[in-house]
């Protein structure tokens, strides 16, 4: 294990927030289990509590931990088309934070290793939290992000910080006849 995920998982366990690379932008994470570090990650933000955020698992078989899947190979071949978060209703056991005032949660399984990583050896889903002030422009970079958000977090993830982001993901709300309305 390499010492950047050593040190943010340290971090993430003891309800810490955490600046990291994804496979698409920056983001601010923590565990998701943890309804002190998610309510951190508001303040930092200065994000409305109404809004839910989006958790990174390390696979298909972690999010099923949280929710109902019925089609797991659907949901595997259109995330590997593009990074694609998807909204499940009735989630188990997750930060009312999380979830806002909704009863359903964003999942995203990340196509970057260092994330996969730091997931699977937490052992839970991580929030993901774009690295900006609520409302403003989405950093397409790490020296785009807000000192204030770098001056807010506990951890600031050293590698790839020369990496420019990609757009978001996009975000398909799972109907109840399997197909999907997409959100962005």
């Amino acid at each position: 294990m390499n010492n950047e995920i050593i040190n943010a998982l340290n971090v993430l366990k003891f309800g810490g927030t955490v600046l990291y690379p994804t496979d698409t932008i920056w983001g601010i994470g923590c565990d998701a289990l943890s309804d002190i570090a998610v309510e951190r990650i508001f303040k930092i933000k200065n994000r409305d509590y109404s809004k839910s955020l989006i958790c990174l698992a390390s696979s298909f078989k972690m999010i099923e931990e949280y929710v109902s899947i019925k089609d797991v190979e659907k949901l595997e071949k259109i995330s590997s088309e593009a990074p694609t978060t998807f909204i499940f209703d009735n989630p188990k056991i997750i930060s009312s934070y999380v979830t806002a005032d909704s009863n359903s949660i964003a999942f995203r399984v990340p196509d970057n290793d260092f994330c996969l990583d730091l997931i699977e050896s937490l052992g839970r889903p991580i929030v993901s939290s774009s690295a900006n002030l609520s409302g403003e422009k989405i950093p397409l970079n790490f020296s785009e992000i807000s000192s204030r958000i770098k001056n807010n977090v506990d951890y600031i993830v050293k590698q790839d910080k020369n990496k420019n982001s990609h757009s978001s993901s996009r975000i398909l709300k799972l109907q109840d006849d399997g197909s999907f309305l997409t959100l962005r």
